[in-house]
């Protein structure tokens, strides 16, 4: 059976103009990916009319799909292309800003709520051969004294904005890396288990201003789903995934 060509029926969907609630339900069926290679196949009037049915939670998971997300972010005005930057993991949202010219690239960012600026400027502030410009704040914090209950609550709550949840980081009381936990092994512990007794002490990290040549082979020998990444001072900045 020959591979299906979703982008061509994501196309035959959206131009049989179903109402925009249905438009919607039917879209959700198809991959991020899928709909990324779609919309280029749009005219801007027909997606400037699509991105308010999908919504920008929506339209920034397609976005990150883009090779080169600056047509599409100058097809918004700028609020707009904050927003979606600002659903974005960090990495990514970097990753289209620096598709922008400067001026486009200040309009948006100054539009970004405090936490999404925060660590955009942070990613940007590295330069382009250092790890610090390739993380992202997508993940699992959690406190080394906490109890089991404690850290499952934190979980959750920590979830609902990050979902790089597989490895749960673990600081100290000073903030200073402490080491990493499996998720399953979190997920199975009995409550009168000590949390730092699931903890991997020896967990690998790099920091920040690392080259990433000099330490890409050594990121890909520990095949984990993520890796740490360290301030001078053993703080956690984000994770290479």
């Amino acid at each position: 059976m020959p591979n299906k060509n979703y982008p061509k029926e994501i196309l035959t969907i959206i131009r049989s103009n179903p109402a925009p609630a249905e438009l919607k339900e039917r879209l959700s069926d198809y991959h991020e990916n899928d709909l990324a290679d779609a919309l280029t196949a749009l005219t801007p009037e027909e997606r400037q009319k699509l991105y308010p049915v999908l919504g920008i939670e929506y339209v920034a998971e397609i976005f990150s799909y883009f090779d080169d997300a600056e047509p599409y972010l100058k097809e918004l005005p700028s609020k707009e292309a904050a927003k979606v930057i600002s659903n974005m993991d960090s990495d990514d949202a970097v990753d289209a800003l620096d598709d922008l010219a400067e001026e486009d690239k200040r309009k948006i960012v100054s539009h970004l709520d405090e936490d999404s600026a925060e660590d955009v400027r942070m990613l940007l502030s590295y330069d382009e051969d250092e790890i610090g410009s390739s993380m992202t704040t997508n993940y699992i914090c959690i406190r080394k004294g906490m109890t089991i209950r404690q850290a499952m609550k934190e979980l959750v709550r920590q979830a609902g904005e990050n979902d790089n949840i597989m490895t749960i980081y673990v600081v100290d009381e000073k903030g200073v890396f402490a080491g990493a936990i499996d998720l399953k092994d979190l997920i199975r512990a009995r409550e009168n288990t000590h949390l730092k007794d699931l903890v991997l002490k020896s967990y690998p990290y790099v920091t920040d201003h690392e080259k990433i040549d000099d330490c890409m082979d050594r990121i890909l020998d520990y095949a984990e789903d993520s890796i740490p990444v360290l301030s001078e001072d053993k703080k956690i900045l984000g994770v290479i995934t």
